[in-house]
């Protein structure tokens, strides 16, 4: 399945690629080594093929050369920008769509529009191209690949900060690498032909250094290297010929348990340093059950690989040669270093694993190096019982034994009701048991010790080894033939039996921490739930620690670390690698230590601690374990990103908030002072040339000015009230009518001109409230409806009772508020019209009075006026309700 996968993958890019515009990247290692020129240059020649091709943009930056290149070909004009007061020139993509040409050239990939435009990145422009079947060609620098944006920065000091995604240009039809060794750019560079002169040299002494070059030209060929590999993967891929060869070198080595390979694993990493290749360590867990010796064996034998800078895999499969040849069709290995072993019993019908890869038909160097020969004499102890450990053990030799004396015990008083023939069954049953239990070697002992008995004690004559009858001598030999290819069989299924187990424990033990984690909220959780699948999966205990105290050891630990474990845990942490027992540092300590991390930051540590029975740390126990944790970090990472942009966004509204604070205060409360400035100097001024009704007129407007200040001062101390809770609700029994009364005679002392009209019932509705506050919300309401009501028109105001609630109706006929901004007017400072038309509006009271009406329990709404003119604000407040102390400190807080 992997293999078509692969191919269905790798054919639907290839049809993509027909449908859509084919890139070209011409990829430098740094500015000046060529690429405009040679972009140029390879367009020039696509003219003269008759493919219609068009300069979308081209930066010559000065270059004579370059812009030599440009003769004779059609550039397509750029669209002009005005931003900040700057005429700048853009591509224009909407005219490169319409032109529609064949081949378009578009330099600088990795460049960042003006604002203002459709997309933010040339690179996006680019994929709409290409969207729509136009083929481009277009440059861009190694340090601009995001993925390399660090490393870049360790280089050479620079964090670059316009970047293309990696999957961009991986997604390349072509790839071009244009090079120029360091020593010719910094010539080119002093010379002139890459910047001015004036710039040259501070570019020489920052950037353009001989070191930085060099690596920055090691890093694109590496990258360009990578590329074109998995370009070759993908074709290869969608090959319908299934051929399979290698380019790059790669080097595999095979190892098992059964034998000492730490010598294949030396020899490996000198013949990889000779040839600069990578290589790797691969072992293939076939579910047999291996000795302490063994386990510990390979356990060390993974260990030195990691020393040596190998990479480590484990495959599973119940056979070697099956299971490691897709393995290395897929990787593409050429070369493969394995042990020639040792024949410790005759199994002549079959072929070591080196030959039958050699017969594979592969393209493999196979290297076959025997134990050297100091090895083999200081491993000579070691050696000699596997020589003759071809019986197995005695555990294993006795339950063969116990099996076959059940079966024959349950085959005698059988004997009475079938035939003979019939027993065998029973006896080959036998054989299948200890084969599921002890493997393949028990079963042929089974299988002797069945066909003995079998002779022994059912055949004629009776207890002896001696047969009379040719039917029963059948009967023995199809025992023999049975049992012996049973045993294999079922041993074969064993161990079938145990992979598939621990396949299925590593699924069912993600798809419980899915679960755990999707539901997680805080880093706590997270490891709650981390500890729950690891202390489920596998019987262990297990501890998460935190390395710092944005969350407590859970669960919390009875018996405190020792100095050891301390120590250990520490250093796990500060390393990013595993310490403690079954690894290589401080293994004095009974914990086994994993390290939480992410992108180089140490999160927390997962102390682990195994039964002592166990003498080595199982590779599948290690695997899960590392997965889980690993799960657990990307959450935890997630969660960061959240708060991070939850922070983001409140810091965001915070600063909003402030800015409409600052500047609707400052010209709300900047209008009334200078109003009653000029009044008050007027009147120090001109004191004795105004007439009584002049001086009359000035006072009167310092008077009102100073109730409307008092009035935007008053508005923000209720609005900060509200906020904190801490506005006071002194209720008692007052008529609605009295209330809306004074609010309108308030509003006539400073709106006189306003035309009033109330509509009120024969009997008013007495309500348990702050009069005070509730005349301060309907006077915000009635003077918000006077700002807006044209002269010589009316507002209506009109108090209803509805199932149990006083319904305050106030209608003007101003411009009305569109259906989508009639909740948002009654957000702190907001204003449906700025800058004159404002009418000293500070976008607070319509805040203030749902604050207010809130607290009373009652509600605020604004709707559509009568005749689809206006706006009709609509006042909710229960009659004959007594609020608790309790509902209306909750009411307020809200």
């Amino acid at each position: 399945m992997n293999k078509q996968t692969n191919q269905a993958e790798a054919l639907l890019r290839r049809i993509k690629d027909q449908k859509c515009g084919r890139l070209t990247v011409f990829l430098g290692a740094a500015p000046g080594v060529g690429k405009t020129y040679a972009m140029l240059n390879a367009a020039k020649e696509r003219l003269l093929e008759g493919v219609e091709t068009v300069v979308g943009l081209v930066e010559t930056h000065g270059r004579n050369a370059t812009e030599a290149m440009l003769d004779k070909m059609e550039i397509l004009p750029r669209t002009v920008v005005n931003y900040h007061d700057m005429i700048l020139k853009e591509f224009d993509l909407d005219g490169a769509l319409a032109r529609h040409p064949k081949l378009i050239l578009v330099d600088e990939l990795a460049h960042t529009n003006v604002p203002g435009s459709r997309h933010k990145r040339r690179y996006q422009d680019i994929i709409e191209l290409l969207d729509a079947g136009i083929d481009v060609y277009t440059t861009v620098n190694i340090q601009h690949l995001t993925s390399l944006n660090d490393l870049v920065l360790q280089i050479t000091g620079v964090h670059v900060h316009e970047t293309v995604p990696d999957d961009f240009v991986d997604n390349a039809h072509e790839i071009l690498f244009i090079d120029l060794p360091p020593a010719a750019l910094i010539e080119r560079l002093q010379q002139g032909k890459v910047y001015l002169p004036e710039y040259a040299r501070s570019a020489l002494d920052s950037f353009f250094s001989i070191t930085n070059l060099t690596a920055l030209r090691e890093l694109a060929m590496r990258e360009v290297m990578e590329r074109v590999d998995a370009r070759l993967t993908s074709e290869l891929h969608a090959d319908a010929k299934g051929r399979a060869f290698t380019i790059q070198e790669k080097l595999l080595v095979l190892i098992s348990q059964n034998s000492d390979h730490e010598y294949l694993i030396r020899i490996a990493r000198q013949i990889a340093d000779r040839r600069r290749i990578p290589w790797s360590v691969v072992w293939v867990d076939t579910g047999r059950v291996a000795s302490n010796q063994a386990s510990l064996r390979l356990q060390s034998a993974f260990s030195l690989a990691h020393e040596l800078g190998a990479e480590t895999e484990t495959l599973h499969g119940s056979n070697t040669y099956h299971t490691i040849l897709p393995f290395i069709q897929e990787h593409r290995i050429n070369t493969v270093l394995v042990g020639a072993g040792t024949r410790r019993y005759l199994r002549f019908w079959r072929k070591r694993l080196y030959q039958r890869l050699i017969e594979s038909g592969l393209p493999l160097e196979v290297c076959v190096i025997p134990l050297p020969i100091n090895s083999r004499i200081h491993n000579l102890v070691d050696v000699e019982p596997i020589r003759f450990s071809f019986w197995g053990n005695w555990k294993s030799q006795m339950f063969a034994l116990l099996a076959v004396m059940i079966a024959t015990m349950i085959a005698i008083p059988l004997e009475l009701v079938v035939v003979n023939t019939t027993l065998v069954l029973v006896y080959v049953l036998a054989v299948v048991i200890v084969a599921l239990q002890h493997g393949w070697k028990s079963a042929i002992i089974a299988s002797v010790f069945a066909f003995l008995s079998f002779n022994f004690f059912l055949t004629e004559p009776r207890y002896t080894f001696h047969v009379t009858r040719h039917d029963e001598l059948a009967t023995l030999f199809f025992l023999l033939v049975i049992a012996l290819a049973c045993g294999p069989a079922a041993s074969r299924i064993r161990r079938q039996f145990i992979l598939l187990h621990d396949a299925n424990r590593y699924s069912e033990s993600m798809r419980l921490l899915g679960q755990e984690l999707s539901i997680a909220e805080d880093p706590e959780d997270i490891w709650k739930a981390v500890h729950k699948v690891i202390s489920e999966s596998m019987p262990v205990d297990c501890v998460i620690v935190p390395t710092n105290r944005e969350f407590k050891s859970w669960p919390s630990h009875a018996n405190p670390f020792n100095r050891v474990d301390l120590a250990a845990m520490d250093w796990s942490c500060r390393n990013h690698k595993r310490a403690g027992r079954f690894s290589d540092t401080l293994t004095a300590s009974a914990w086994t230590f994993f390290p939480i991390s992410k992108d180089e930051r140490s999160i927390a540590c997962a102390a682990i601690k195994f039964p002592l029975s166990a003498s080595m740390l199982p590779p599948g126990d290690k695997a899960l374990i590392t997965s889980i944790l690993s799960q657990g970090a990307d959450t935890w990472r997630r969660t960061q990103l959240v708060r991070e942009l939850e922070a983001a966004r409140v810091k965001t509204e915070v600063e909003q908030l402030r800015s409409a604070l600052l500047s609707s205060v400052s010209h709300d409360l900047k209008s009334p002072l200078a109003a009653m400035m000029g009044a008050a100097e007027s009147l120090q001024l001109l004191d004795q040339q105004l007439d009584r009704q002049d001086r009359q007129e000035l006072m009167e407007t310092i008077l009102q000015e100073s109730h409307r200040l008092d009035s935007y001062i008053q508005n923000l101390l209720d609005m900060t009230r509200l906020g904190y809770g801490t506005l006071k609700i002194e209720r008692d029994w007052v008529s609605i009518a009295d209330i809306v009364g004074s609010a309108l005679n308030r509003l006539k002392r400073y709106h006189p001109s306003v035309k009033a009209v109330t509509h009120f019932p024969d009997s008013s509705p007495v309500l348990y409230v702050h009069a005070a506050l509730i005349e301060q919300a309907l006077f915000n309401i009635m003077e918000n409806a006077a700002r807006y009501t044209p002269i010589n028109e009316k507002i209506d105001v009109t108090i209803e009772n509805i199932d149990k609630h006083c319904t305050i109706i106030i209608e003007d006929q101003g411009p009305g508020i569109p259906e989508n901004l009639r909740e948002k007017i009654f957000d702190m400072f907001f204003v449906i019209a700025d800058g004159d038309k404002k009418k000293h509006n500070t976008g607070m009271g319509l805040a203030i009075c749902r604050g207010m009406i809130g607290a009373h329990g009652g509600s605020v709404k604004a709707l559509e006026g009568a005749n689809h003119k206006g706006t009709r604000f609509c006042v909710e407040l229960p009659i004959d309700t007594l609020p608790t102390m309790s509902s209306a400190n909750e009411e307020l807080n809200t």
